[in-house]
């Protein structure tokens, strides 16, 4: 059984005990958690419950199974387990629903070579573009939108479906939208989530008992294990997080330590910086991504830092060490 048939199932399940005779606080309580792990599990739920006015139609018509005969000191259940299984096909479409639980949507895997980015357009008419470095796998169709980021950064222009939620799940934390422009980034620190245009629900994993945060246009949140970081953007700052999808960076002084971690982002060759007056350094400007010896020769130029240049870095320092100086030795980039 696929993933998503058990949580149908144990939503289907859940149903059916409190349509019985001895349903409780503690049973509610312990169907709050159930709801709580994952959004895949409300969803489920709420359609199940939405469709059993749609089975009324169908319980007249419909001939239940044969069964040992009912206990005489209790009546069948509204919720028996034909009705169960009808709502089931009514939430994923009738007289096609079998079919489509039986086969959910194929997963289809998306992938990004380092330095490359791409867009790709869904079959729900969502699109995504990928950013350098990124592994994306989506199981989308009319009823069921759900996308992992496995790792990297994706940008997202969601189509609108009020009835079937967009998910996109980044390691522990849960990302649901109706339709909206928003970005998500995975980095080992935590995973940053930025709205363009729109409305995002955020739900952090790693810790249950904190609050979805909600964003909203320029809004932004960094989850990580310990907290839930939320800040307002401007709409410039937000351009230029995206810049990217030109293949550009566009940094607005900011160290030259987050500089170069960007670049590095994108390509084999990395810069390196060899103390932290180099690294506190603060710079800006509009790059071509891939550009990463021309923006170290810009920083040679203009800044009068100390470039040195092998196969695979450029090491760059604050100043010329003095064994250089005495050596004679010239600088790569240097005229």
């Amino acid at each position: 059984m696929s993933k998503h048939l058990e949580i149908e199932r144990q939503a289907a399940a859940w149903l059916a005990r409190k349509d019985g005779d001895h349903w409780s606080a503690a049973d509610q309580a312990q169907l709050d958690r159930w709801l709580a792990l994952a959004t895949a599990h409300r969803v489920a739920y709420l359609r199940l419950a939405a469709a059993w006015s749609k089975t009324d139609s169908l319980a007249a018509g419909a001939t239940a199974p044969a069964a040992a005969p009912a206990r005489p000191d209790r009546a069948l259940p509204r919720f028996s387990q034909w009705r169960i299984a009808a709502a089931v096909l009514v939430t994923v479409g009738a007289a096609a629903g079998w079919s489509a639980m039986r086969s959910p949507p194929p997963e289809v895997r998306y992938e990004t070579q380092l330095g490359a980015h791409q867009t790709y357009a869904l079959k729900d008419g969502s699109k995504l573009t990928l950013n350098t470095a990124t592994l994306l796998r989506a199981r989308v169709s009319r009823g069921a939108r759900t996308v992992w980021l496995d790792k990297g950064e994706a940008y997202f222009d969601i189509a609108h479906d009020t009835a079937h939620p967009f998910v996109v799940i980044a390691g522990a934390n849960t990302i649901t939208v109706l339709g909206t422009r928003f970005t998500v980034r995975r980095e080992a620190g935590g995973t940053e989530v930025a709205v363009v245009d729109g409305r995002v629900r955020v739900e952090n994993g790693q810790m249950p008992s904190q609050p979805p945060v909600i964003l909203v246009k320029h809004q932004k949140v960094l989850a990580t294990p310990e907290a839930m970081r939320k800040s307002e953007e401007s709409e410039g700052a937000i351009d230029r997080q995206l810049s990217w999808r030109e293949g550009k960076l566009v940094f607005d002084q900011v160290t030259l330590d987050a500089a170069a971690s960007e670049f590095n982002r994108y390509n084999k060759k990395k810069l390196v910086l060899a103390d932290a007056d180099a690294a506190r350094l603060k710079i800006g400007g509009r790059f071509d991504v891939d550009n990463i010896e021309g923006f170290a020769h810009l920083l040679q130029r203009g800044f009068g830092l100390d470039v040195r240049e092998t196969n695979d870095a450029i090491t760059i320092a604050s100043r010329r060490p003095p064994a250089a100086r005495r050596a004679g030795t010239t600088h790569p980039h240097r005229d």
